[in-house]
């Protein structure tokens, strides 16, 4: 439960620095470059850690996990153009569901009743504290709901990849996958000098992504992949919320207060249950 915990902060720094590039640099060279810096340190800490391949069954579900990332990853960029940003992201709130139905469907992973309980509660206070609008009619509408069915079946075929493959090899795999999807759909015109200008910036949000994707494959080998995933959007949603009130003098509801404290109390809550 604890690189739960850590995977969903470092997401909240990922999302942080990534909100600071995205005033300078468009969302497809970011998610190309990002991936191209993280690239090289996934594979020195395989050649470090284990240098151990998978076994034959690994290569399906690791490719399909993948190709399910780099389709949501375009999908959302899409939607967040045509859309309303307030519209677009309480739909991500389905993911949780998608993720903890397909693991209960395809494994036979089923979710207890406080973990019912639990993501319940939070895709619900997620769902408010992003504003609780929902929306097929709005323009991007359908990209946003592909994202949501994208990102929350990739999670279970992680779990599934993971069966057959250290964290240490599925990361440098799907990452190459993430890279080779989005610089051939995007192709996206580098130039370094403007990278140099924010270059520590660069540097942080990468470190925030290595480190929110490893903890967050490290958890999926012992968490139902629908809890990983409310605990996660729960948790980086109430971060991105308090990095707008306190940095960017952004304000919240009263109603969103109430969520930001239900949520953290009921994920302390689930996080000293399912470590107990």
């Amino acid at each position: 439960m604890d690189f739960a915990l850590l995977s969903a902060l470092s997401w909240v720094g990922f999302d942080y620095t990534r909100k600071r590039l995205s005033a300078h640099f468009s969302a497809p060279l970011m998610s190309v470059i990002f991936s191209a810096i993280v690239l090289p340190v996934y594979l020195v800490y395989w050649l470090a850690v284990s240098r151990e391949l998978p076994l034959s069954s690994y290569y399906v579900p690791a490719t399909v996990s993948g190709l399910l990332a780099g389709v949501g990853s375009v999908c959302f960029i899409r939607a967040l153009a045509l859309g309303k940003v307030a519209v677009m992201l309480p739909m991500l709130c389905l993911t949780p569901v998608i993720s903890g139905a397909a693991a209960w469907l395809w494994f036979g992973d089923a979710l207890s009743q406080l973990e019912l309980v639990a993501i319940s509660i939070l895709v619900v206070a997620s769902f408010l504290l992003q504003g609780g609008r929902f929306t097929i009619q709005e323009p991007g509408s359908g990209y946003i709901v592909i994202t949501s069915i994208c990102w929350g079946l990739c999670i279970v075929f992680d779990k599934q990849a993971l069966m057959y493959s250290p964290v240490d090899f599925h990361i440098v795999y799907v990452t190459f996958i993430v890279l080779a999807l989005n610089a051939t759909l995007y192709r996206p015109m580098i130039v370094f000098d403007e990278i140099k200008q924010h270059l520590s910036v660069w540097f942080s949000a990468a470190l925030c992504f290595s480190m929110a994707v490893t903890f967050q494959f490290i958890a999926l080998e012992s968490i139902q992949p629908g809890m990983l995933e409310a605990l996660k959007r729960a948790i980086g949603i109430i971060g991105a919320g308090l990095i707008g009130v306190y940095l960017f003098k952004e304000k919240l509801t009263p109603t969103q207060w109430c969520c930001v404290g239900v949520i953290l109390c009921t994920s302390a809550i689930s996080s000293i249950q399912l470590a107990g």
